[in-house]
């Protein structure tokens, strides 16, 4: 859901309120974003190099782990000079080799997160890995931090069909930083052994992660090309060191995957003028499916015209107008919220018309969403936020649930032609859009098949994997 776009945004604030002179108007020189990076790139290398590598521990761990050898180093002064390296995947069965065919697959290392969990990074790399021209690697951290008291640890992977790795990983948290300083120490060992002919970093490109692998793909696989991603589209200035991070990664990054036109325009005016493209979050549509509506409604007590809402609990998320618009409405009508944050007391004093119950389980998730009537984003724009994307919004869709949205940030990009746009805070247009669906069966009909074709078509995983390796072929097409 919106959980971590939120806390993103809500980092930013709270490192510019910290970070010295962060809140300032002068843009760190390029030159000064390489010293800081050179000089951190290399107490990153020689920390790591200095590591004792750990010892298997199959007993304590849930995850299989990629076992990485490598064959004698050539005494070039790369580091990654070898003859051959060999990657192995323990399994309850025994060992599952690399594939190697006649012809070369193009070798894709996938960085970030995500791919801890099966219904997003996980799902992209198994849909990747359907390409017979592809071989694909995901690597992830063993701990990552959600929110304030949240931990979320790597599920083992329901697919055998690409390599997993799960990284050790350093300042997985730091304080008003949140995850943006983690860094993965034995990513040099995974680099020379895997060999890739792409890196696929999905974390912000002013993380230390990023700057990270750009250091290190200069010095140990020069002949890499990198893809940074980024969903922000707010362009204002960090505090060190993540100005310098992301000035750094723009100068290397050989490619820049935006979730909407907007964190490209803020790429551009941040210094990156390499090539670009748009390219959507995902769904697992597997998980995310229309289901058997009375069934859902009787399991979570959903009755009359449903109005629902998935995410944070914040101001910003334009809930007041919401809760004023149902309130509006005939008897029958009533909103349902799903998520917590700082406005759940306030939302359940609103009224017998609103009800409000902490985040479901995301794999409970598809059934809330096929039992409401209309999902709702009446998002607001505020000079530090607005929507990144909005992913809540393409699960509904997927589950053939018909969206509203507010004209905030990408809102109106996401939903496309497959739902209803509002002016943000206009109350009464947003009240409008939601009695014309629950007045219409036609209409509600319309927007539920539009959804699910859109999401098929763009946002899918399978689609979302066709759009990623046309971007793999065109990078390495350039470079041949």
């Amino acid at each position: 859901m919106e959980t971590e776009q939120q806390e993103q945004q809500e980092t930013e604030q709270h490192i510019e309120k910290t970070g010295g002179s962060g809140g300032g108007e002068q843009k760190a020189p390029n030159e000064t974003a390489n010293t800081q990076a050179r000089c951190l790139g290399k107490e990153l290398l020689k920390e790591s190099s200095s590591l004792p590598k750990p010892q298997p521990q199959e007993t304590q761990s849930p995850v299989p782990e990629i076992h990485l050898a490598a064959s004698s180093v050539s005494g070039s002064g790369n580091p990654c000079a070898m003859g051959t390296a060999e990657i192995m995947w323990e399994t309850e069965g025994g060992h599952l080799k690399a594939s190697s065919t006649g012809k070369k697959a193009l070798k894709i290392l996938l960085i970030g997160h995500q791919f801890q969990v099966p219904s997003e990074g996980q799902a992209k790399a198994d849909a990747l890995a359907k390409f017979t021209d592809i071989e694909v690697c995901a690597i992830t951290p063993q701990r990552y931090r959600e929110g304030e008291n949240t931990w979320r640890f790597p599920t083992t992977p329901l697919s055998d069909s690409y390599q997993f790795h799960v990284e050790r990983v350093r300042l997985p948290w730091a304080g008003l930083a949140k995850w943006y300083l983690h860094w993965y120490p034995d990513l040099p060992k995974t680099l020379c052994a895997f060999q890739p002919d792409i890196i696929d970093v999905w974390e912000e490109p002013w993380s230390l992660l990023s700057a990270e692998v750009c250091w290190l793909r200069d010095r140990m696989i020069p002949n890499a090309r990198i893809i940074s991603e980024t969903e922000q589209n707010i362009g204002r200035i960090l505090p060190p060191p993540f100005e310098w991070f992301r000035s750094y990664t723009f100068g290397k990054a050989d490619f820049l995957i935006g979730r909407n036109t907007q964190a490209l325009s803020v790429a551009r005016a941040k210094g990156y003028h390499g090539p670009s493209r748009v390219i959507g979050n995902g769904v697992d549509t597997n998980l995310f499916r229309p289901l058997d509506r009375a069934m859902c409604r009787r399991k979570l007590g959903i009755s009359g015209f449903a109005v629902g809402y998935a995410g944070r609990l914040v101001s910003e998320k334009g809930l007041k107008d919401l809760v004023e618009a149902v309130s509006n409405m005939d008897s029958d009508v009533t909103l349902w919220v799903c998520g917590s944050g700082p406005l759940r007391d306030e939302l359940q004093a609103s009224g017998p018309k609103v009800h409000v119950s902490e985040g479901i389980p995301r794999a409970r998730l598809p059934e809330y969403y096929n039992a409401i009537d209309v999902l709702v984003l009446p998002s607001h724009t505020t000079n530090r936020w607005k929507e990144q994307f909005g992913r809540v919004l393409i699960e509904a869709q997927a589950c053939g649930t018909p969206v509203v949205g507010s004209d905030s940030g990408a809102i109106p990009e996401v939903i496309g032609n497959a739902g209803i746009i509002f002016s943000e805070g206009d109350i009464r247009e947003l009240q409008t859009a939601i009695e014309r669906i629950k007045g219409n069966e036609q209409l509600r009909e319309d927007l539920s098949d539009a959804g699910r074709e859109q999401v098929k078509r763009l946002y899918s995983w399978d689609s979302i994997a066709i759009q990623m390796r046309e971007v793999y072929i065109d990078i390495q097409a350039a470079v041949a």
